[in-house]
C-alpha cells in the first residue's frame, strides 16, 4: 500500500516523467473523432480546453483540435447517437505488444452513478480479452464540476485487471479532463494489444462519454 501511495505522488508530481514517457505510446483516434469541444452545443470553457501533445502525470497524450476549438477533437458518445438514446461504440486498433498500462482522458458530458453504462475491453493477439466497467462518481465523472456526477477515486490501480482514476487538467473555470488508468491482466504481456473498444449505452442527458485521447504503456503505472 505505501509503495502504491508514493507511486501515486510521484506521478501526480510529474517525477521521473523521462522514464515514463520511454515506453508510451500515443495512439491515433483522429479516424473516430466525430466533434469539437466548441461544436454543436459547446462545452462549458470549452475555449480554454487543451489541444496538441500534453504530459499529464508523467504520460504523454496527443489531443487533436486548434486554438479556436473548433476542429474535431474526440469521440462524443453523444454525436455518435444523434443526440439520442442507444448503444453506441468504437473499436480503435492499437497493435502494440507486450502492453502493460493504458491511459485514456475521458469525461462525461453529464453523470450517472450506475454502473456498465461505459464499458472498455481490451482485445489481444493470442485470445486474451478484459472488459471493465465504468462507474460514474467512481471511475469517470461530468467535464463539468455542476449537478451531475463530480468525484472520483483519485488513486492508482491497485495490481493486475484493475483501474483507477486522477485527474489530469483543469482550466480554473470548473472543468476538467480525468484520466483513466488500465493496468491489463498478466496475459497481454505476452500478445499484442490488438484493439480498444468503447460502449457507451447511456442517453441525452444521462452520462455520455467522450473520449479525448488515448496512450499505451509497455510500463507499469
Amino acid at each position: 500500500m505505501k509503495k502504491r501511495k508514493l507511486a501515486l505522488m510521484l506521478l501526480i508530481l510529474g517525477l521521473g516523467t523521462g522514464v515514463a514517457n520511454a515506453g508510451n505510446k500515443p495512439i491515433d483516434i483522429s479516424s473516430f473523432v466525430n466533434n469539437s469541444w466548441c461544436g454543436e452545443n459547446g462545452l462549458l470553457g470549452c475555449s480554454t480546453f487543451p489541444y496538441g501533445t500534453k504530459h499529464y502525470n508523467g504520460i504523454t497524450y496527443d489531443i487533436l483540435g486548434n486554438k479556436k476549438g473548433t476542429v474535431n477533437t474526440a469521440w462524443f458518445a453523444a454525436d455518435a447517437a444523434d443526440q439520442g438514446s442507444g448503444t453506441v461504440s468504437i473499436t480503435i486498433p492499437v497493435k502494440v505488444a507486450k502492453v502493460k498500462t493504458v491511459y485514456t482522458l475521458m469525461n462525461t458530458e453529464w453523470g450517472s452513478t450506475q454502473s456498465g453504462l461505459i464499458t472498455i475491453t481490451f482485445t489481444g493477439s493470442g485470445g486474451a480479452t478484459w472488459t471493465f466497467a465504468l462507474t460514474g462518481g467512481v471511475n469517470v465523472r461530468d467535464y463539468n464540476n455542476g449537478n451531475y456526477t463530480n468525484s472520483i477515486a483519485c488513486q492508482l490501480p491497485g495490481g493486475v485487471g484493475e483501474s483507477a482514476t486522477i485527474n489530469a487538467w483543469v482550466n480554473g473555470d470548473g472543468q476538467r479532463l480525468d484520466e483513466q488508468v488500465y493496468e491489463l491482466p498478466a496475459a497481454f504481456k505476452t500478445q499484442t494489444l490488438v484493439s480498444i473498444t468503447i460502449t457507451d449505452s447511456g442517453n441525452q442527458g444521462e452520462q455520455r462519454s467522450f473520449l479525448a485521447a488515448l496512450t499505451v504503456s509497455t510500463l507499469v503505472p
